[in-house]
């Protein structure tokens, strides 16, 4: 158990600091993007498929605080004990969000003329494909990480969790740059997906496996021979 002095320490390492930036963006993002649909707002700008916006932003929320929060928790292990299930409310929040996200990418929300709301992967373009395939990559990675807590292997289940957030604030930041207007497209615009959540995860998995390709102490190379 770490004890008092490196709980409240650990805000101020550099993974404490990784997740206060994370969460500091996402509020940004929420204020511009999810705050006026949870007050109805642009309901205009949704027509044809308000409803399933509403329960993405709504989910979206859970998944950026409780998220965070249960980071923390299961980091500093301060107040442990509700780590459980503010989990288990990031899992069904987050799935929700991660469906409703593959519904609306490879919709017909925003196609002209509007026609009523439809999902219609085949006519998805590059944009949707690569949001669609985050969503998809989110459930993957907490589904893996659910896996490793059930078998009690916590290590995994960590490492898998750190990618799920990961995912989820990759979602963040591309909904930040789209924010940008002089911001580069990079042909038709798919690109900036694709880049804004592969490039965050395999930064996320070159820290994470870090360790295991490192050089081995000398005592460790002896035994194995």
């Amino acid at each position: 158990m770490p004890s008092t002095q490196s709980q409240r320490n650990w805000l101020f390492s550099p993974a404490g600091l990784l997740l206060s930036v994370a969460v500091l963006s996402g509020g940004i993002a929420w204020w511009l993007i999810a705050l006026p649909v949870l007050t109805f707002s642009n309901v205009k700008s949704h027509s044809t498929h308000f409803p399933q916006v509403f329960l993405h932003a709504v989910s979206g929320t859970v998944m950026l605080v409780i998220g965070a929060i249960n980071l923390y928790l299961g980091a500093s292990r301060r107040h442990f004990r509700f780590h459980k299930p503010l989990g288990l409310t990031y899992l069904l929040g987050g799935s929700i969000g991660a469906i409703s996200a593959i519904v609306l990418a490879l919709g017909n929300g925003h196609s002209k003329p509007s026609t009523g709301f439809a999902f219609q992967p085949t006519r998805a373009d590059d944009l949707g494909w690569a949001l669609a395939t985050l969503g998809a990559a989110w459930l993957a990675c907490s589904a893996m990480g659910y896996r490793a807590a059930l078998n009690r292997r916590f290590p995994s289940h960590q490492a898998w969790m750190i990618r799920s957030y990961v995912l989820v604030w990759s979602f963040v930041l591309c909904r930040l740059i789209g924010q940008i207007p002089s911001f580069p497209q990079l042909g038709s615009g798919g690109a900036i997906a694709w880049l804004s959540w592969t490039i965050p995860l395999l930064v996320c998995e070159i820290s994470l496996q870090w360790e295991s390709g490192s050089r081995q102490k000398g005592s460790e190379r002896r035994n194995e021979t």
